[in-house]
C-alpha cells in the first residue's frame, strides 16, 4: 500500500511517499481502508521529535491519528463492526500505522460509525479536534446552559468545534481570534468576538465561567483574573501553570485543568449526531492529496489556518 512515511525526525520535508506492507488486524482490531485523515498539533510534534520519549526511534513511522474510511476486515472478538461499515475515529496510539496510509489497523474501541451527512474528507476533520473540545467543555469544564464561555483560538482546529458545542449547549460564547476571522467566529456561534491583533482580551472587563484556551497560548495565571469565582480554565497544553492551578484550586474556587482527549464510541456517537442534525460542521482550510503531505503540514503549521487541514489518501471524496 502507499503511505507517507518518515525515516527521521525533522521538518515537513522529511515525508516520503513509499510502498509499505499492509497491516493485518489482530484480536480486537479492525482494518480500515483509509479515505482521509487530518492534521493535529500532536502529529507535527511527533514528526519534529518533541515526543521522542513516547514515539521512540524506530523508523519508518506513519503519522496522523485521525482517520475516516471503510472497514475491510475485523480481527477476532470484534462484533461491533462488519466489513463495509463506514467509520471514523482517532487511534489514541492503539494502532498499527497511522492515517497517512491507504490502510491502518486500530482497536475497534477507538472507532465509531461515520456521520452520514459528511463525506470522508469532512469526517476525517472531526475526531480528535472535536473530541478534545467536547471533553474539555463537558466532563472537565462542566459546561451547562447559560454559562459564559471564552474560547481562545475560536477559528482554529479545536476552537471552532468548541464554539459550536458551547452554543449547542446553550452557553454565551465569546471568541478570541485574529481580526480577519471575526466573521467566521460569529458564523460559528460567537455572540462576541475579541480580535487579539487589535484588542487585549485581558482588558475586556468581562468574566467567564469557563475559559478554554484551545490555542494553548496562555496560562492559568494569565487568565485567572477573567474567571468567575467558581470558574474553570482549561487548556490543551499541560504545563506548570495548569498543574499548579489544579493542585492549589482543590474542589472550590477558580480551577485549572488540561485535557488529553481519548477516543471512544460514546463521544464520537454524540459528535456524529450533532453533525447529522446540522448542529455542528467541520471548518476545513484545505484538502491535499497524499503525495502533497509535506505541503499540507507546512500549511497546518503556519498558524494562519481556519479549522482543519485534511489529507486525502484515496482519490474519491465520497
Amino acid at each position: 500500500m502507499k503511505a507517507a512515511v518518515i525515516r527521521k525526525y525533522g521538518g515537513p520535508d522529511v515525508f516520503r511517499i513509499e510502498e509499505v506492507k499492509e497491516p493485518q488486524p489482530r484480536a480486537g482490531e479492525i482494518k480500515v481502508r483509509v479515505r482521509a485523515t487530518s492534521i493535529n498539533p500532536i502529529d507535527f510534534k511527533v514528526r519534529k521529535g518533541y515526543l521522542f520519549f513516547l514515539s521512540g526511534f524506530r523508523f519508518p513511522k506513519i503519522l496522523n491519528s485521525d482517520f475516516a474510511g471503510i472497514v475491510e476486515e475485523c480481527g477476532a472478538g470484534v462484533d461491533e463492526f462488519v466489513p463495509g461499515d463506514e467509520v471514523y475515529g482517532f487511534t489514541n496510539g492503539a494502532s498499527q500505522g497511522g492515517g497517512l496510509a491507504e490502510a491502518l489497523c486500530c482497536k475497534a474501541s477507538v472507532a465509531s460509525r461515520k456521520p452520514l451527512s459528511l463525506n470522508f474528507d469532512d469526517a476525517a476533520a472531526v475526531p480528535l479536534a472535536a473530541s478534545t473540545a467536547y471533553q474539555a467543555l463537558v466532563p472537565i469544564g462542566k459546561l451547562t446552559s447559560g454559562m459564559r464561555v471564552l474560547v481562545i483560538g475560536a477559528t482554529g482546529g479545536v476552537g471552532h468545534y468548541a464554539v459550536q458545542m458551547a452554543a449547542i449547549l446553550g452557553a454565551h460564547v465569546t471568541g478570541v481570534c485574529r481580526s480577519s476571522g471575526e466573521a467566521a467566529a460569529r458564523a460559528l456561534g460567537c455572540e462576541d468576538v475579541i480580535a487579539y491583533d487589535r484588542d487585549d482580551f485581558h482588558k475586556s472587563g468581562k468574566t467567564f465561567d469557563v475559559i478554554f484556551d484551545a490555542a494553548g497560548k496562555y496560562g492559568f495565571r494569565d487568565c485567572r483574573v477573567l474567571l468567575n469565582e467558581q470558574g474553570t480554565y482549561v487548556t490543551t497544553v499541560p504545563g506548570p501553570s495548569s498543574m499548579v492551578g489544579r493542585v492549589l484550586s482543590g474542589s472550590t474556587g477558580r480551577k485549572a485543568r488540561f485535557i488529553i482527549a481519548n477516543s471512544n464510541d460514546a463521544d464520537l456517537s454524540l459528535l456524529r449526531q450533532w453533525c447529522d442534525e446540522g448542529l455542528m460542521q467541520p471548518l476545513i482550510e484545505a484538502v491535499f492529496p497524499l503525495e502533497e503531505t509535506s505541503a499540507a503540514y507546512e500549511l497546518a503549521e503556519s498558524g494562519r489556518t481556519r479549522g482543519k487541514v485534511v489529507i486525502r489518501t484515496h482519490s474519491s471524496r465520497s
